[in-house]
């Protein structure tokens, strides 16, 4: 069932040529359903929403229950970060907004926003403060050859770090690049309508399937309630990510969490691998090794027009071995691809 907000932005967007599918955008056009990762693409990230923290004790709330340090968040800076259960596990994964000194937004998988409302719930009834599912923004990527050359020539600026550029008072556009070069636009549907002419001379619009493409080339994993609960932070690489802070003191699940960081015991991690096969795999997908033996599971896939790649939590030897299987050792091999960044756990118990 969709809600007024999922309808309002269907509705835009078939207007403008996407093609949907049981409520889900498959892409505008045969040509855009799959572009090259350097295509500059403009990318609707339907399957996120917002969730909106507000209130005079919203800050305190959140230090105490988020992995990310807020007390170094100034006005329109942004952050990773994960909530956990007391247990260290994940709920939800997100990118979090400093929209003013009592307001705070948080990005996450739309699938995500009512169970994360119900659990910092628990805690925020003791707070002045209030979480709502926001209802007027959508979310964007924007991606491609000279992506900063083009956001330039259609905003006059583009932010650096994690610092936001605040949109004409109607959204706000994050430089989320890493490995890949990118940014989200945060940005209410009726001012998206004026911009939408400008944004798509400049790039191609597509489903969100092309942003899934360049999380997995990054190995930048996100939570979805396939997958909620099953994992701490550093499974999903979070705090190489620096989207968890050892220095920030107490949260929800923080003991856990720090433990099995200054131990350095972590047995498994998320690698993205690839397959020149098209397959289709959902979450929860189990791997193995050549030997048959379970060694960990799909976070996320995606299919190009040459190859799937894939996101998944796996035995750290195994990736090292590059021994990854599909359906025990008789199954189709996976290769593991290097990661595009450092791991290192003592650096980032300083972080």
């Amino acid at each position: 069932m969709t809600n007024d907000r999922e309808e309002r932005c269907q509705r835009f967007f078939t207007e403008r040529g996407a093609r949907y599918e049981n409520g889900k955008l498959l892409d505008f056009g045969e040509d855009s359903s799959t572009p090259e990762p350097e295509s500059p693409t403009l990318s609707v990230l339907d399957q996120k929403a917002l969730l909106q923290v507000s209130g005079p004790d919203s800050l305190k709330f959140l230090q105490g229950q988020l992995t990310c340090n807020l007390d170094t968040l100034s006005t329109e800076q942004f952050s990773g970060g994960a909530a956990c259960t007391p247990k260290g596990r994940m709920f939800t994964s997100f990118t979090l907004l400093k929209a003013s000194e009592e307001q705070f937004m948080m990005a996450m998988h739309r699938g995500l926003i009512e169970s994360t409302q119900t659990s910092l719930g628990k805690y925020a009834v003791f707070y002045k403060t209030e979480l709502t599912p926001d209802q007027n923004y959508i979310c964007l990527g924007l991606s491609g050859k000279a992506v900063e050359e083009k956001i330039a020539s259609l905003f006059n600026d583009v932010p650096n770090d994690n610092s936001a550029l605040n949109i004409d008072q109607q959204g706000w556009l994050l430089n989320l690049s890493g490995a890949v070069n990118r940014f989200e636009l945060w940005i209410t549907l009726e001012h998206l309508a004026t911009l939408w002419d400008k944004l798509t001379k400049q790039f191609t619009p597509a489903g969100h399937q092309h942003w899934q493409l360049l999380d997995c080339l990054a190995v930048e994993p996100n939570l979805s309630p396939e997958i909620a609960n099953n994992y701490i932070p550093q499974h999903l690489n979070l705090s190489s990510l620096k989207s968890v802070s050892f220095r920030k003191g107490c949260y929800t699940g923080q003991e856990i969490v720090a433990r099995m960081q200054n131990l350095g015991q972590l047995k498994s991690r998320c690698y993205r691998l690839s397959s020149d096969q098209p397959l289709t795999l959902v979450p929860d997908t189990r791997l193995f090794n050549s030997a048959g033996k379970a060694i960990g599971e799909v976070i996320a896939s995606v299919q190009t027009q040459q190859t799937t790649e894939v996101l998944a939590v796996i035995r750290v030897e195994s990736a090292e071995d590059n021994d990854v299987r599909l359906d025990g050792e008789e199954g189709l091999k996976l290769n593991c691809q290097p990661l595009p960044y450092k791991i290192d756990p003592k650096q980032e118990l300083q972080f």
